[in-house]
């Protein structure tokens, strides 16, 4: 999303707009069922749902598709928070603790406030190749904590770099 687009009218429209950027930029996600639930500047919030191609051999959501969900959550935050007209996010470490295995939909509720955005747009000015953290959370459908994951990101420049 550009600086211009950092708002929207329609929520629902903007959460859907998210939702097909996402999926579409990456098709395995749309295998998976991500959801954005609701999107706009500096916040997502999205959902995996249950669902028996989601699972493993004990009837649990597989591991690689959790991360993939927490991952991807990141940066649909990444997307709606930053200006990816300037630095286009790159994940380049993950690392995931699972709380409890999960039977349930999960979901995700990550933010990004206006000081942060400002001062990582500022650290990229300063050294762009400065790496930021993001620590995110999903919870299941009963509110506890299904998985947490602390996500590394790296911003490569648009167009020629100054």
């Amino acid at each position: 999303m550009s600086p211009g687009e950092r708002t929207a009218d329609d929520p629902a429209a903007f959460a859907a707009a998210v939702q097909s950027l996402v999926r579409t930029t990456v098709p395995s996600l749309d295998a998976i069922g991500i959801e954005v639930l609701e999107a706009s500047p500096g916040h997502v919030r999205t959902r995996l749902p249950f669902r028996s191609s989601n699972g493993n051999h004990i009837g649990t959501v597989y591991a690689g598709v959790l991360f993939s969900f927490i991952e991807s959550s990141g940066g649909a935050l990444v997307l709606v928070a930053f200006d990816v007209t300037r630095w286009i996010p790159v994940i380049v470490e993950g690392r995931i603790r699972f709380a409890r295995p999960v039977t349930a939909a999960v979901e995700a509720d990550l933010r990004v406030d206006d000081a942060e955005r400002d001062r990582v747009h500022r650290e990229l000015d300063a050294d762009p190749k400065y790496a930021w953290t993001l620590t995110a959370h999903a919870t299941g459908e009963d509110g506890r904590l299904a998985c947490e994951a602390d996500l590394v990101y790296r911003f490569r420049a648009v167009g020629p770099r100054p």
